[in-house]
């Protein structure tokens, strides 16, 4: 149901940052999809970047299929560790990997208008990529600072769009969506680090799996089976300490933006049980994001009929 390019846009869905919580995003677009709902435009920082690239290109039902067997050996895989480093990863195998799914799609010839956001480090300015390899766009604004190596393009320096707009509605404007629905992950504060005494998180270990990998590249190798050395009184990783950073700056930047910002809709699935690497809990995150457009929906609905009519949204001809 999504509309030619060049047509009036009507809803537009602005899907946030997160990490792992954003396969909640899969749920949204399912559910609306279900209820007939046409998404035509959408705008992604991260995580919502890539779940909406792969919405437009049709390959949601390929990455969903994918998360629903991950494990914890799936993701050290993608592990590529660089030294000396601008980020503990390069990015280049998480780039493969979606290179594989998103194809060499460019932007401009994408079935609805999209647009990925991301942070120039050289300016501090907020950039929103409407045009060009969707593949670039999506890598550059799931580049988290300190994780994975920036991407360079031109004089531009370009990271995860989060630290400045990790629920990116204000480029829905931009793509002409009259009714925006945003999807904030961050509604609640999510605690990403856990005791130390029984710190078993996935941050933890694939923060052990990068340091073994580092280790090597600095000519000191330890056998992927040797545990990692534990310190009296030693604190988490490098990588939990980025996460849970990043997480208390999106929360606090989603909630002031989000009250200047004109939206319409806010969704706010409940995914505080799901930390920024725990993929395995696809099911849970995608459950949460229908359940929380089954209770948004009768707004939604009230919205279209208010603003645009329901004819073009609602393929079995239900009526006001």
């Amino acid at each position: 149901m999504a509309p030619e390019r060049g047509e009036r846009k009507r809803l537009g869905l602005a899907l946030g940052a997160g990490g792992a919580r954003g396969i909640a995003h899969v749920g949204v677009l399912h559910a609306l999809s279900d209820a007939g709902i046409a998404i035509d435009a959408i705008a992604g920082t991260s995580i919502g970047a890539l779940v909406g690239a792969l919405w437009a290109t049709g390959q949601i039902e390929v990455f969903a299929r994918d998360l629903r067997g991950t494990e914890l050996s799936d993701l050290v895989r993608y592990l590529d560790p660089v030294w000396p480093r601008e980020g503990l990863l390069s990015g280049d195998r998480a780039t493969e990997y979606l290179r594989s799914l998103i194809g060499d799609w460019r932007i401009e010839d994408l079935p609805i208008p999209y647009a990925a956001v991301a942070v120039d480090l050289v300016t501090g300015e907020e950039i929103w990529i409407r045009s060009g390899r969707l593949l670039d766009a999506v890598r550059a604004s799931i580049s988290l600072p300190g994780i994975f190596v920036p991407v360079r393009q031109g004089a531009r320096l370009l990271v995860d769009g989060a630290i400045r707009n990790p629920v990116p509605v204000s480029p829905l404007e931009a793509l002409g969506a009259e009714v925006r629905v945003a999807v904030n992950l961050h509604a609640q504060p999510v605690r990403e680090l856990e005791p130390r005494a029984r710190r078993h998180s996935v941050a933890a270990r694939i923060g052990g799996a990068i340091e073994t990998g580092l280790a090597r590249l600095r000519g000191r190798p330890r056998a992927l089976d040797e545990p990692e050395a534990e310190l009296p009184g030693a604190g988490p990783n490098l990588l939990e300490i980025l996460t849970a950073s990043m997480s208390i700056l999106e929360h606090e930047i989603a909630r002031h933006r989000l009250a200047s910002e004109p939206v319409d809709v806010v969704l706010a699935p409940d995914v505080r049980g799901i930390r920024s690497f725990e993929f395995h809990k696809a099911e849970q995150a995608m459950s949460a994001g229908r359940e929380e457009l089954a209770a948004k929906l009768p707004e939604i609905r009230a919205l279209l009929r208010r603003r645009v009519g329901l004819a073009r949204y609602f393929s079995l001809g239900s009526s006001s």
